[in-house]
C-alpha cells in the first residue's frame, strides 16, 4: 500500500507587502534583504483572515484540483501543522477547518513542530490512514506569523510571511517503491529549544546564526539520510523541495552537498519564510505551473523550532 498525494493547494492573504513598504526605521533596503535571504516580499494577513481561514482556502484548492473527485464528507482526517492557532490550547485549527470545509466525518487536530510541522504531519496522516484502513486525508500548514512577529526587530519582520498550503493525500494499492510518500526521516534536539521561540511578549526571537548552522547541517544530512534509504543518487532525484527560510541556507546545502543549485527550489521571493506552510505552498505553486510530473522522485526537507527537522521521499 500506499499514501499517494492526489491533489495540492495553498492561500495567501490580501495584502502583499513588499521590501519597499516596510517601516524606513527599520534602516533596512530592499538589496540588502534580497542578498541576505532571497525574499523580495511577503504577505500580511489582515485580523479577519485568520489561520484557519487560510488553512481551509489551501484545502479547498486541494480538493478542487485533486486528479479524481473527492467531496469534503469524504475526508477521514484533517491534520494542521501551525505555530499560530486561532485559539491558544483549543479548539485546535484543525477542528474549524473541518467546520469551513463540511468535512463532518473527519478526525481532526494540530500539530507543532514549527517549520517542520507539514512533514511531521504528512507522516502520521500516512501511519493513521494505514493503521485504521482510512481513505483520504487533507494535511495542511498555514500560519498567521505577521500577528507574533516584532515589527521593530529588523533580525526578524523581514523574514517571516502569512500563508497556507495543503494536500489532499489517498491511501492507495500502489506500491510504496512505485508511488507516493516513501522513506522518512524525522528528528528533534530540545537543547536547541532557546536559539527560536516565541517570548513572553508573545514575539519571534532568533539566535540568527546558529539556526543558519543547524538548517544547513541538518538539511544536508536529511537528504543524504533520504537518499541512502532509498539507494538513490542525486541523479535519481528530480527536485528537492525544503522548507523555505533563506536562500543562503538552500545555497550552503547545495555546496555542501556538492549538487547543482537549481535542484532546490527556491520560491522565498515572494512569500518570506512562512513555517509549516511553505513546504506545501511550495508543492501548490510547482503543480499550479506543471512542474511536477507522474514518475517524479522528490525530496522534501524541513528543518526549525524546537528545535526539530524531517524528511521524506515523494514518488509523484
Amino acid at each position: 500500500m500506499a499514501v499517494v498525494i492526489r491533489g495540492t493547494g495553498n492561500a495567501v492573504p490580501m495584502k502583499k507587502l513588499p521590501n519597499e513598504a516596510l517601516d524606513p526605521a527599520l534602516e533596512t533596503s530592499d538589496e540588502w534583504i534580497r542578498s541576505h535571504t532571497g525574499i523580495g516580499s511577503r504577505y500580511v494577513a489582515a485580523p479577519d483572515e485568520t489561520t484557519s481561514l487560510l488553512g481551509s482556502m489551501a484545502c479547498k484548492k486541494a480538493l478542487e484540483h485533486a486528479k479524481v473527485p473527492v467531496k469534503p464528507d469524504q475526508i477521514d482526517l484533517i491534520i494542521c501543522a501551525t505555530a499560530t492557532p486561532d485559539f491558544h490550547g483549543f479548539p485546535s485549527t484543525a477542528c474549524l477547518i473541518q467546520t469551513k470545509l463540511g468535512a463532518a466525518k473527519a478526525a481532526a487536530f494540530d500539530v507543532s513542530a514549527a517549520c517542520s510541522g507539514f512533514i511531521y504531519a504528512l507522516e502520521t496522516a500516512a501511519g493513521l490512514l494505514e493503521r485504521h484502513g482510512w481513505k483520504y486525508a487533507l494535511v495542511c500548514g498555514a500560519e498567521t506569523l505577521s500577528r507574533i512577529l516584532d515589527w521593530n526587530d529588523r533580525s526578524t519582520c523581514v523574514l517571516f510571511g502569512d500563508g497556507a498550503g495543503a494536500v489532499l493525500v489517498e491511501n492507495t494499492d500502489y506500491n510504496q517503491k512505485e508511488k507516493g510518500i516513501g522513506s522518512v526521516v524525522l528528528g528533534a534536539d530540545g537543547t536547541g529549544g532557546g536559539e527560536l521561540y516565541i517570548d513572553e511578549s508573545n514575539h519571534i526571537k532568533m539566535n540568527g546564526r546558529a539556526v543558519y548552522n543547524f538548517a544547513v547541517r541538518v538539511l544536508s544530512e536529511t537528504v543524504e539520510t533520504l537518499m541512502q534509504k532509498e539507494w538513490l543518487t542525486i541523479d535519481d532525484v528530480d527536485l528537492i523541495v525544503c522548507h523555505q527560510a533563506n536562500s543562503r541556507i538552500l545555497e550552503a546545502a547545495a555546496k555542501r552537498l556538492k549538487i547543482d543549485p537549481a535542484k532546490i527550489v527556491n520560491n522565498m521571493e515572494d512569500y518570506g519564510n512562512t513555517s509549516a506552510a511553505s513546504i506545501p505552498i511550495t508543492l501548490a505553486d510547482l503543480a499550479a505551473q506543471g512542474r511536477l510530473k507522474e514518475g517524479m522522485v522528490i525530496i522534501s526537507a524541513g528543518f526549525g523550532a524546537g528545535l526539530t527537522w524531517g524528511g521524506c521521499v515523494i514518488r509523484w
